[in-house]
C-alpha cells in the first residue's frame, strides 16, 4: 500500500476517517479539473476579442494575445496538475477498498463499469443515447487538453502576427 496507507494503523475508524479524507480530496481535485477549463476559456474568449479586434492598437493586441497565451499555458498547467492529483486519489482509494475488502468503487474498476453503460448505450433503440455512447470515444480530458493548446497556438499565432506585420489584423 501508499506510504499514506501505512500510516494509516490497525485502528478501523481511523482508516475509514482517513478513506473519506481522501474521498472528500478527490472529489474536490474533480471539481477544480472540470471548472477550470470553463473560466480559463471565457478568459480566452475576452482576450482574444479584444486582440483580434480591428479598433485594438498594436500594442493592445500584442498585450491581449500574450495575456491569452499566458492563461492558456496555465490553464494546462492546472488542467495536467489537478488530473494528476485526482488519479493519485484515486489511486490511492482503489488500494484501500481491495485492501479492506470493499467493493472497488474508484479507479479502473469504475471505468470498466463506465465502459460497459457505453456499449450498452451503442445498441439503444435511441438515436441520442447511441451518439453519446459515441462521442465518448474522444475523453473529455483528451478533448479540453488539446482545446487549450490549440488556444495557445492561436495566441501566439495572433501575437506574432501583430509584431510581425499588424496590418493583417485591421479591418
Amino acid at each position: 500500500m501508499s506510504d499514506l496507507g501505512d500510516s494509516l494503523g490497525n485502528d478501523e475508524s481511523e482508516g475509514l476517517e482517513q478513506y473519506a479524507i481522501v474521498a472528500a480530496r478527490r472529489q474536490q481535485w474533480d471539481i477544480l479539473l472540470w471548472q477550470m477549463p470553463t473560466m480559463a476559456l471565457t478568459g480566452e474568449a475576452f482576450l482574444l476579442t479584444i486582440a483580434l479586434a480591428g479598433s485594438t492598437s498594436q500594442t493592445g493586441r500584442i498585450v491581449a494575445s500574450a495575456l491569452a497565451l499566458v492563461v492558456a499555458v496555465a490553464a494546462l498547467h492546472s488542467l495536467s496538475a489537478h488530473r494528476l492529483s485526482e488519479l493519485a486519489d484515486a489511486a490511492w482509494l482503489r488500494e484501500h477498498e481491495r485492501e479492506h475488502g470493499a467493493p472497488e468503487i474508484h479507479g479502473i474498476t469504475w471505468r470498466d463499469r463506465r465502459m460497459a453503460m457505453i456499449k450498452d448505450q451503442l445498441t439503444s433503440d435511441h438515436v441520442t443515447d447511441r451518439l453519446v455512447a459515441r462521442m465518448y470515444k474522444f475523453r473529455s480530458i483528451a478533448v479540453w487538453f488539446w482545446t487549450m493548446v490549440l488556444i495557445a497556438l492561436t495566441a501566439t499565432t495572433v501575437l506574432m502576427i501583430s509584431i510581425v506585420d499588424p496590418h493583417l489584423l485591421h479591418t
